[in-house]
């Protein structure tokens, strides 16, 4: 009895996002003005900029600021640019999607999104069920992923987050499956947020060096393309960008609506300079790489509180950080259920609604700031802290 009535509350919170889902998605589509101003049109213009001009232009800010601006349906000039600071991983794809209208884009690209991490969910299906979990409460941890609340809202967005989260769920499971070569590989592709794929992957110079060498081999075959895609121009005007997004130069970045330090210290100082804010974070990103990098040489395993933590802290310490890409924590959520199953804390049934029972309480932000706010620094600090505690207990037992 008591079985059946935990299986109708994991039915009862499926049924709830869904529903929550479809009624954001509705509401984000029909309202007018909406959709041409979410963060798609950045990639949208970008796709553009590459059909009329040349990949080698896409991070030419005034041919995108004009696309930009024209796609959305203002004068250019009058349109604040959405900074393309991406690599240019996708581009191909947002070069084809340009020659379709505007929404039909927009459709074919949340596809893709939802492609990319559907692609990696048979690895974690194998990682899963080499750790005894039931066929059952698998498939509920992968739904769990799928739905989970900031991966949904990069969907809704039209950001590209998927791939960060791709090549953190092959990280994962080429971590905790002593696989290097699939956790290095993973490692590449969250270099789609290089600050983030830095300050996870310079630790295992430490340890697990094999990991290190794969990430940079993966790397180098993601920057080859890029450079074939875009050029020495291009090139040049990306890193610019770079010095823009990480520095904080007049463009649309919205400091104090990140959840990272950058946007703990804009709230909570608000009459601080945006100069040193950048330059309190940029610290605070070296002082945690160098922090992750202490404790991994001293480690004899890279264990589950090792991921949990470094995924945790890469993203608190990002200098950049908006909300679509906390899609990420879904990670230190799966180590904080395997390590909690491992050591009895856990019940597999718990262990596999953590992500769906965290995209539950994600969903009421949507109404109220606190939560919106909280919640994401008091799950960086729960996440990593209990696995911590979890296997500590475990090992001196």
């Amino acid at each position: 009895m008591k079985r059946i009535h935990s299986f109708s509350l994991m039915v009862c919170g499926f049924v709830l996002l869904v529903a929550s889902y479809t009624l954001l998605i509705t509401s984000f589509v029909r309202t007018t003005g909406k959709l041409e101003g979410a963060d798609f049109l950045m990639f949208y213009s970008i796709g553009r900029v590459a059909r009329q001009y040349g990949f080698h232009q896409v991070y030419n800010l005034s041919l995108e600021a004009v696309a930009q601006a024209q796609t959305a349906g203002f004068r250019p000039g009058t349109w604040q640019i959405l900074l393309p600071n991406h690599p240019p991983f996708l581009y191909p794809f947002l070069e084809f999607l340009a020659g379709l209208d505007y929404r039909t884009a927009y459709i074919g690209h949340a596809m893709l999104l939802v492609f990319l991490v559907v692609a990696g969910l048979p690895v974690l299906y194998r990682v899963l069920r080499r750790n005894n979990w039931p066929r059952t409460q698998t498939w509920i941890g992968l739904a769990g992923v799928i739905l989970f609340e900031p991966f949904f809202i990069s969907v809704l967005k039209g950001q590209d987050s998927a791939v960060l989260l791709l090549g953190g769920l092959l990280w994962f499971s080429g971590m905790v499956q002593d696989n290097d070569p699939l956790a290095g590989l993973g490692l590449s592709l969250i270099l789609i947020r290089p600050q983030i794929a830095l300050l996870l992957a310079i630790p295992f110079l430490f340890r697990r060096r094999k990991v290190f060498v794969w990430f940079c081999g993966g790397g180098l075959v993601l920057g080859l393309y890029s450079f074939a895609l875009v050029g020495w121009t291009g090139a040049k005007d990306y890193l610019q960008i770079l010095t823009f997004s990480g520095g904080g130069y007049g463009y649309v970045l919205a400091e104090a609506a990140m959840f990272n330090f950058t946007g703990l210290a804009s709230r909570l100082a608000s009459d601080l300079s945006t100069n040193l804010v950048y330059a309190l974070s940029w610290g605070f990103f070296f002082a945690a790489m160098v922090g992750l990098c202490i404790i991994w040489g001293r480690s004899k395993f890279i264990n589950y509180r090792h991921i949990a933590l470094a995924a945790t802290l890469s993203l608190f310490a990002s200098p950049h950080l908006h909300y679509h890409d906390l899609a990420l924590l879904v990670i230190p959520m799966l180590c904080l259920g395997l390590a909690g199953i491992n050591a009895g804390k856990l019940t597999v049934r718990i262990g596999a609604t953590l992500p769906m029972l965290a995209s539950l309480v994600f969903l009421t932000g949507e109404f109220e700031d606190v939560t919106r706010y909280v919640f994401p620094y008091l799950l960086m600090v729960l996440l990593p802290g209990l696995s911590w505690l979890v296997e500590k207990r475990r090992e001196n037992h």
